[in-house]
């Protein structure tokens, strides 16, 4: 009955903790950040429901230019037990024809598993504090203070798959201490299996909560414990090593795709202390003032697990005010404060137990009281307060606190609940809903900033037109991931873990631009037809406005009042043959411009023989426009100005012209730059999502006055450089192939087939298909290679005559993390029947 109750409670608390979230959404609104929520958390999880649902359970076509499910979104959703779990029921009442599992449905839904996954939270961390000799009430409210944190309904708000992290951490204390208590280590084992599976990143996290939680209970016991501390580290060690045995099948490729990832380092210094005001405003760790009552009131530490939780939050505590922690916690990248719900879990153990065992002593508490009105008044006064009215409210319920537990401790965890739960609302309303999704709500879903239904009447176009295979170069300004959003097979992605292959083709190796600077995505191919060609991409769709950049070739196939859809001319096939091959060093000082003719012309490979031919290079002069440049030093007087570039070249002459050039603007704040009719953006250099490259090559159509403009500041322009493309390499490919017989293929996921019929000596077949450790081939039944070719892309070397080509792509490390996981098991099972038949012997 006790059990019954405390569920009906977790579930009533949870509801009243996300009431305003049910209000906004009764009237039209969506619990989603209106950048990584929109872009990212609800666009995957209706993703990775529909290629689940098509049989496409480890690769995707349709992910970017393609990429394996489990390396790139295993940090998301793709072996998150809350998000199988919710797939379970969804496919459930699909079945049932319930609900139609669409991208608003999985806006909706949201916020019903963020109830349900809170009330689960309470109940776990309820037991695990009753574990310390709490009541129950008192353990639940110290369960408040843990699940009822604005760092939950924050990570729910902006990165959803972040409040799974919640659930782990109690379960882990409650499997520690079932191995200090009574040597045995079966929960802990699979509770660390299956959190490693879930996602490897908060993994890395929870396990450092996991080594301070066993440091500090070594010196810290209770007479319960029953196994000596060399017997502990013995366990901890089996139990990790059979956790990652168990875990391997997705643990080790999700680690795979997360180091094989590129990012920068960061550029610049990581402070040591940041200011934030924790008692009032924080946006990360807002300590509740119980807490600080009982962290002052002295007789609490005669008690051993007061003394624990308290001594791990005053840690947490000085840890939040480090950027270099927060870089540790981000595998020592940029600081983020992401970790910071474990300081939430020892505080909520702390007022667990300073409750349950709250013995009134006057002249503790007069002392404990003052400094608690004391630091209340220094931090409202003193600290950066976001608004008094909000610093009243907060001031006004750590007085209610103070009071409860003077006249009425039995009040107390009633009055902590009530203020937790006020808190939360307070700041789900004023700082997430007003500052951040006052306008994610259903209007703004269906509008041109995100998905509109004239984007999408002219998708349909589009998709009728196009080949199986065949791309369109589109996407919603700043929305990388349009494609998964409205359907279609694309040229733009935004995910935290990459293919790094990819993101070196864009950022060095062909320079492609994104029309801004950012890490973590790619998106768009430069309005450059050659690279449209290569990737199988004839489509090219904008809004009116810029039509005038459309790649060179391309036509229009249909537009709508605001938008246009391009269309190529030609083509060239899917997989292409040739016999010429380039290598990739003879490369590295050639231009772009070279380098994509030569990925036209034969293939760069990591060996090659022929000799590239170079691109180009014509001769220009410079005009200052608003602006004086001397030497490399280029300084803009005026909003928009700069040079003007005029190029030397015959006036019948026809084509493209690429303008390379390395720019850094001195004073360090963010730039655009307009070439042409062309614009795009750099970050400022303190941006953390910063690239750190300042070489670029600009795409323009060829014109007899070229104008590159910049806003007001100094610069520093260098090697500026103007090559002239008239696709005569382009025009002789698309030749060559023409007089070829078609090559048939077939992508469905995993599995790529197909057909050449007559393949020349030391012929390649290259495909637009990302380079990635997973792929394997067989031609004509027999083992190849699959080569990294064209710096990011795939080939085969065929044989002279007929080639049947089978590819397959499996998880990196296929065949080994699978025995291991299926060794993990066996060992595992062992271990239980083990255990069943004897007390473990250290006990």
């Amino acid at each position: 009955m006790k059990n019954v109750i405390l569920i009906v409670a977790a579930f009533l608390v949870s509801i009243v903790a996300h009431a305003f979230f049910i209000y906004y959404q009764s009237q039209g609104g969506y619990i989603a950040g209106p950048n990584d929520g929109l872009s990212q958390m609800v666009p995957f999880k209706h993703f990775l429901y529909e290629t689940f649902h098509k049989g496409n359970l480890v690769y995707a076509e349709d992910f970017g230019f393609g990429g394996g499910v489990i390396t790139q979104l295993a940090y998301y959703y793709a072996t998150s037990v809350v998000f199988w779990l919710t797939v379970a029921v969804v496919s459930l009442f699909d079945v049932l024809g319930l609900v139609t599992p669409d991208l608003e449905l999985w806006l909706q839904l949201a916020l019903v598993v963020s109830i349900v996954r809170l009330a689960v939270v309470f109940v776990l961390t309820t037991y695990a504090y009753r574990l310390f000799h709490v009541q129950t009430l008192y353990a639940f409210a110290g369960a408040v203070v843990y699940g009822v944190s604005v760092m939950y309904i924050r990570h729910v708000t902006f990165w959803e798959f972040f409040a799974d992290a919640f659930l782990w951490v109690p379960l882990l204390v409650i499997g520690l201490e079932r191995i200090i208590r009574l040597g045995r280590a079966d929960l802990f084992i699979a509770v660390s299996a299956l959190m490693l599976v879930n996602n490897f990143y908060f993994a890395y996290i929870n396990l450092v909560f996991v080594l301070v939680y066993v440091l500090f209970r070594q010196f810290i016991r209770f007479p319960e414990d029953r196994l000596r501390r060399r017997h502990q580290w013995m366990l901890y060690s089996g139990s990790g090593v059979l956790a990652l045995l168990l875990s391997a099948f997705a643990f080790v490729p999700a680690t795979y795709g997360f180091l094989q990832n590129e990012r920068p380092s960061l550029a610049h210094d990581i402070p040591w202390l940041r200011p934030d005001n924790v008692l009032y405003d924080s946006t990360i760790l807002i300590i509740p003032a119980v807490f600080v009552l009982l962290a002052l009131y002295r007789p609490l530490y005669r008690h051993t697990a007061f003394r624990l939780f308290a001594s791990m939050s005053l840690l947490f505590i000085v840890l939040h005010f480090s950027p270099h922690v927060g870089s540790f916690f981000n595998g020592f990248s940029a600081p983020q404060f992401r970790w910071e719900y474990l300081a939430s879990f020892t505080m909520g153990g702390a007022v667990a137990v300073g409750l349950s065992q709250w013995r009134f002593e006057m002249r503790a508490f007069l002392i404990a009281a003052a400094g608690t009105v004391t630091l209340y008044l220094l931090f409202g006064l003193v600290g950066d307060v976001a608004s008094w009215p909000v610093s009243l409210v907060i001031f006004f319920l750590m007085l209610a606190t103070v009071a409860s537990l003077w006249w009425k401790p039995a009040l107390a965890p009633y009055v902590l609940i009530a203020s937790c739960l006020i808190v939360f609302n307070g700041y789900t309303k004023l700082i997430l809903h007003d500052k951040s999704i006052v306008n994610t709500n259903e209007a703004f879903v269906n509008s041109s900033s995100y998905d509109s239904a004239e984007q999408r009447e002219l998708i349909d176009v589009v998709k009728a037109d196009a080949g199986p295979l065949e791309r369109l170069d589109w996407m919603v300004h700043l929305r990388n991931n349009t494609p998964i959003v409205q359907s279609f097979l694309g040229t733009s992605l935004y995910s935290s873990i990459l293919n790094g292959n990819l993101l070196t083709f864009y950022w060095r190796d062909l320079e492609i631009d994104m029309l801004r600077e950012s890490v973590s995505r790619y998106g768009t191919l430069g309005n450059r037809a050659n690279l449209h060609h290569l990737l199988s991409s004839p489509y090219w769709m904008r809004n009116q406005n810029v039509s005038s950049e459309v790649p060179y070739g391309f036509d229009l196939l249909a537009e709508t009042e605001r938008y246009a859809a391009y269309e190529s001319e030609t083509r060239l096939p899917f997989v292409r043959t040739t016999t010429s091959t380039y290598r990739q060093a003879d490369l590295e000082d050639a231009s772009v411009l070279t380098r994509e003719q030569a990925m036209l012309s034969g293939v760069i490979l990591e060996d090659g023989s022929d000799t590239p031919t170079p691109a180009q290079s014509i001769d220009f002069t410079t005009e200052d426009v608003e602006a004086a440049l001397v030497g490399d030093t280029l300084r803009v007087t005026s909003e928009e100005g700069g040079i003007d570039l005029i190029p030397d070249v015959p006036e019948d002459a026809i084509g493209d012209l690429y303008v390379s050039f390395n720019i850094r603007k001195l004073e360090g704040d963010g730039f655009f730059i307009k070439l042409g009719g062309y614009r795009t953006t750099r970050k400022p250099e303190a941006s953390i999502y910063r690239t750190d490259l300042t070489s670029m090559t600009l795409r323009t159509p060829l014109a007899d006055r070229v104008p590159l403009r910049l806003p007001e500041g100094t610069y520093t322009l260098e090697n500026v450089t103007v090559e002239w493309e008239d696709y005569a390499t382009l025009e002789s490919v698309i030749d060559e192939t023409d007089a070829r017989p078609e090559i048939p293929v077939t992508w469905d996921g995993p599995d790529l087939d197909f057909t050449v019929e007559e393949a020349a000596p030391g012929t390649y077949a290259v495909l637009p298909v990302p380079f990635e450790r997973g792929w394997s081939a067989r031609v004509n039944g027999e083992k190849r290679d699959v080569l990294q070719a064209n710096y990011a892309f795939s080939a085969i070397q065929l044989d002279e005559g007929r080639n049947d080509v089978e590819l397959t792509y499996r998880p990196p490390f296929f065949t080994i993390t699978t025995a291991l996981s299926l060794l993990g098991l066996g060992l595992f099972f062992g271990y239980l029947l083990y255990l069943r038949r004897k007390e473990h012997p250290f006990t």
